[in-house]
């Protein structure tokens, strides 16, 4: 993401819409790297938690940036870099518990999805947008709560599905 910083700091002509370029060259190949992996039997346990903190950095990066330029708000920042730490965190705690990594939920992919559609009209900050950008404010916070208190609710599930089995 340092190309994307740099972009988004730098006053050069086009700089946002490089920056979002640059976002979306990194989600695509972040997609099928991640599809390959899957389909030659590629995955790896360290893989499992790398890509996940490798991506919630990235997301980190942008959103701490954009809050800086007062592209976004800040209560959007903290609930985001809250939830992608707690989830993070979390993680670790059920493989030091259990020894397993949980995959990433599908609400957590489509709110994901959502959040990164904001990141990308909140960079552009075209004025013609301005209401798809509020409305994409609104589904993405929605989403990034839903799937929280999904991730939550599994979190609680594992440990208790664990403390029952009695490993």
């Amino acid at each position: 993401m340092i190309p994307v910083s740099y972009y988004l700091a730098t006053p050069v002509h086009n700089h946002r819409e490089i920056a979002v370029l640059i976002i979306l060259i990194a989600v695509t190949t972040d997609a099928l790297d991640g599809y390959f992996a899957r389909k030659f039997g590629q995955i790896s346990e360290v893989g499992k938690v790398i890509d996940p903190l490798a991506d919630k950095l990235g997301v980190a990066i942008v959103v701490v940036m954009l809050t800086i330029y007062g592209d976004i708000p800040l209560w959007m920042s903290i609930g985001i870099l809250a939830r992608d730490g707690i989830i993070f965190l979390a993680g670790l705690y059920i493989k030091r518990k259990t020894g397993i990594i949980l995959p990433s939920l599908m609400s957590g992919k489509i709110a994901v999805s959502f959040l990164a559609l904001y990141l990308v009209l909140a960079i552009l900050q075209y004025p013609g947008i301005q209401w798809l950008l509020q409305m994409t404010l609104l589904i993405s916070s929605a989403t990034l709560v839903f799937s929280f208190l999904q991730y939550t609710q599994r979190f609680f599930m594992t440990l208790r599905t664990y403390a029952i089995k009695g490993d």
